[in-house]
């Protein structure tokens, strides 16, 4: 059997189950491009190590490719299609784990008032106000950039400060509310994107371009980099991914903590409290986003130094 059918065969067996299976859908494509038009038995060990290894040096996505390579090929040997698997069997060692990018309080404030930059060309597709708002937004709530850009005008409730995120990551609907500052600009810009160009429905996009057109993700990196090198925010310890959309959640994760932290609350048993208003799956996949940051080190510092020698935690 060709190995691009056998490859499509699978993706969709494993879509009829409920999966959403799309990294895994595009790793298999490449795979299979790589590959060529062969026989799923014609694929060789060396083959298969070239593809895994790429051009560059090995990161986490080896590992990642090299998952859905084995779920892929467990299922051919399970069909027949194949009696052994070409996988390596010695796996390297993973790189150190990421480390996310943690904006400062300044950074990020230079990162939205940089925003007016986005007026100064004449074809203009995205608004400033429209990327100040959504920068806002993200900063203020912690949501995952795919969930931001697929807010309907009805999925946000204005008049109850409420956002209505649906079909998220883990097929779930969830409320997300926002506070009274957010709320008010969100105000502002709805006013705005409701005299668009085209007519706005109900379930048209919260954020659109200037032609009342969805705001698509590929177009928000590529303004979203352009802000970071006008405003100089950068890594500078020569870690290979510069600051990322993504980044936004991780420190809005963080600021909750100290946050918490700093008004004497219970972290532990709010951290579910975070975890649902995030749409995780559980805590332990919260707990992958607070990354120990000299403030945080600094505030859980303090708070065991009232529990251990001023005996209590108030």
């Amino acid at each position: 059997m060709k190995l691009s059918e056998l490859a499509i065969e699978y993706v969709i067996l494993k879509q009829s189950l409920g999966m959403r299976f799309r990294t895994e859908a595009v790793i298999l494509n490449a795979f299979c491009r790589a590959m060529g038009n062969i026989d799923i038995a014609q694929v060789s060990p060396e083959t298969v190590q070239r593809y895994l290894v790429g051009t560059g040096p090995i990161t986490s996505f080896w590992h990642r490719k090299f998952e859905a390579l084995s779920g892929f090929y467990r299922h051919a040997i399970s069909r027949g299609h194949i009696s052994f698997s070409p996988l390596p069997t010695t796996i390297p060692k993973r790189p150190p784990t990421f480390q996310p990018y943690i904006y400062s309080h300044d950074e990020y404030c230079r990162l939205v008032e940089m925003t007016h930059i986005l007026g100064e060309s004449q074809r203009r597709q995205v608004q400033p106000h429209t990327f100040h708002t959504l920068l806002l937004l993200l900063y203020g709530t912690g949501l995952r950039i795919s969930e931001a850009l697929s807010l309907t005008l009805t999925d946000v409730d204005l008049t109850d400060s409420l956002l209505t995120i649906r079909n998220t990551k883990f097929f779930k609907t969830r409320w997300v509310p926002i506070g009274p500052q957010l709320n008010k600009r969100l105000v502002v810009y709805a006013k705005v994107r409701r005299k668009l160009h085209r007519r706005a429905r109900n379930d048209s996009t919260f954020f659109a371009t200037s032609h009342g057109d969805p705001l698509l993700r590929s177009t928000v990196e590529r303004i979203f980099r352009l802000l970071c090198e006008r405003t100089s925010v950068c890594r500078k310890d020569g870690t290979r991914f510069q600051p990322r959309l993504h980044d936004i959640r991780h420190t809005f994760a963080l600021n909750r903590l100290i946050s918490w932290y700093r008004e004497g609350a219970d972290v532990q048993s709010l951290l579910p409290c975070l975890s649902t208003y995030l749409g995780h799956a559980d805590v332990k996949a919260t707990q992958r986003y607070l990354t120990m940051t000299p403030e945080l080190l600094h505030e859980a510092s303090l708070r065991f130094h009232r529990y251990a020698v001023e005996g209590g935690l108030s």
